[in-house]
């Protein structure tokens, strides 16, 4: 399966409280879906064919933990992240904020379902969460 994962939001806290700390359970999230899954970055930090999620994740991760962020294929997207979803595959998107463009293109290829939504501020162990419904 494809996993599309954004990072701003999913995998690092957004808020000056956290000040860009990684989500509880974001390591673990990313070396199950590394190791099972073929995981593409979905992100502002990688797009119009520069890809800079490695570089921003490098310095939150220790050293021995970033070769599985290599593993995470760049996308290459325009207007909306959409654009980069193969949606002749199955696939799962983890993102925090989606447009309305966007999901009317979910809407359009019948897979809304696809679409993990995160919210940290609500709910600051969700990955270790969706961990566990892509475990059983």
């Amino acid at each position: 399966m494809n996993i599309y994962i954004d990072i701003d939001g999913v995998l690092v806290h957004d808020s000056l409280k956290n000040n860009g700390a990684l989500a509880n359970g974001a390591l673990e999230l990313l070396k199950y879906l590394t190791q099972n899954h073929n995981c593409f970055w979905l992100t502002t930090h990688c797009r119009g064919g520069e890809n800079h999620a490695v570089e921003y994740l490098n310095k939150k991760f220790f050293s021995d933990e970033t070769a599985m962020l290599e593993k995470i294929k760049m996308t290459d997207w325009g207007a909306w992240k959409t654009d980069a979803i193969d949606f002749s595959q199955d696939f799962r998107w983890l993102d925090d904020d989606t447009y309305s463009l966007e999901s009317e293109a979910l809407k359009a290829h019948q897979c809304e379902d696809k679409l993990i939504k995160v919210n940290l501020h609500q709910n600051s162990n969700q990955l270790v969460e969706i961990l566990k419904h892509f475990n059983s």
